[in-house]
């Protein structure tokens, strides 16, 4: 059977491994430049910084056990009953992928049901096709955001997803600089500030991950990097009393769908008449556990 799926992140790349272990043939397209979704890294030459997800729990018993033979693989490694990357929280969705099915930097904004079969059409429009069976696995705005009729119970349970947006900015220096400042970290303005080079012991290199409170991030209306770099470095500067762009290179981010907080009370959406499945962290459990569980469920129950 051929299989298309949208979204690489951790629902995208778990349902693809399940579907290409029963022999299917299966593609999977990413907008962005590699897989991850929030379980993202970005490469400083030979340094690591995860700037999406820096660790996480697990407490559901599939999702312990799927965690748990990422540890033998050495992509994760258990500290306290909490998970962390070995070498880039990436590698938790990459190394479910074969790269040959993989089309990142690949934008979808059509599908097309033609003949009884799945059409897929990107923003260069490059087609791809034929496929039996569409799993998407996007943020519910850009599913709706798609080129494609969807029935109007779906519809109307993918517009009532809602999500908080966060901003990060990510700080990094060839020295050793130490931020960890208590009236920094207990600043009411962030969520969580993540030292990312104790994370993987680098001896020459400091980086840290900012999470602007979400809150916060709603009430200065924040929509872009620009105003998320400017916003967050003056906070920093004022209660270190420096100069932040003096001493770390600044790479700000803003994820628009962040957090869901209002999710589908659902494992899973499967329309058996078009050959449609979507899964992802806005049913139910609305985190990367969540995303795990909700792949799991669509394949199990629909797609065996």
């Amino acid at each position: 059977m051929n299989i298309a799926i949208i979204g690489a992140g951790l629902s995208g790349t778990n349902i693809y491994n399940l579907l290409k272990k029963d022999g299917n043939s299966v593609k999977i397209f990413e907008k962005a430049r590699g897989s991850g979704g929030r379980c993202s890294t970005r490469y400083i030459n030979d340094k690591l910084i995860d700037h999406g997800t820096p660790f996480f729990n697990a407490n559901n018993q599939d999702f312990i056990d799927f965690c748990e033979k990422k540890v033998k693989e050495n992509i994760l490694v258990k500290k306290d009953n909490t998970y962390y990357p070995l070498k880039g929280m990436n590698k938790l969705c990459s190394s479910m992928l074969d790269k040959d099915d993989f089309y990142k930097n690949t934008k979808i904004v059509s599908c097309k049901k033609i003949d009884n079969k799945w059409h897929l059409y990107d923003e260069n429009g490059m087609s791809y096709s034929p496929f039996d069976k569409l799993i998407i696995t996007i943020p519910t705005p850009q599913i709706l955001d798609l080129d494609i009729e969807l029935p109007i119970n779906i519809e109307k349970e993918l517009k009532e997803v809602r999500y908080e947006s966060i901003a990060t900015l990510l700080i990094y220096s060839y020295t050793l600089q130490n931020i960890m400042n208590p009236k920094l970290v207990n600043n009411s303005s962030f969520k969580k500030i993540v030292d990312n080079s104790s994370k993987y012991d680098y001896g020459n290199f400091s980086s840290y991950v900012l999470h602007l409170n979400p809150t916060i991030c709603e009430e200065q209306n924040l929509r872009n990097k620009d105003e998320v770099k400017e916003y967050m470095q003056k906070i920093v500067n004022d209660i270190l009393n420096l100069k932040l762009e003096d001493e770390f290179h600044l790479m700000p981010h803003f994820w628009k769908y962040a957090n869901v907080t209002k999710s589908i009370d659902k494992n899973y959406i499967y329309d058996e008449s078009l050959s449609l499945g979507i899964c992802g962290d806005f049913f139910k459990e609305d985190n990367l556990e969540g995303s795990y569980l909700s792949s799991k469920s669509l394949y199990e129950q629909e797609l065996t």
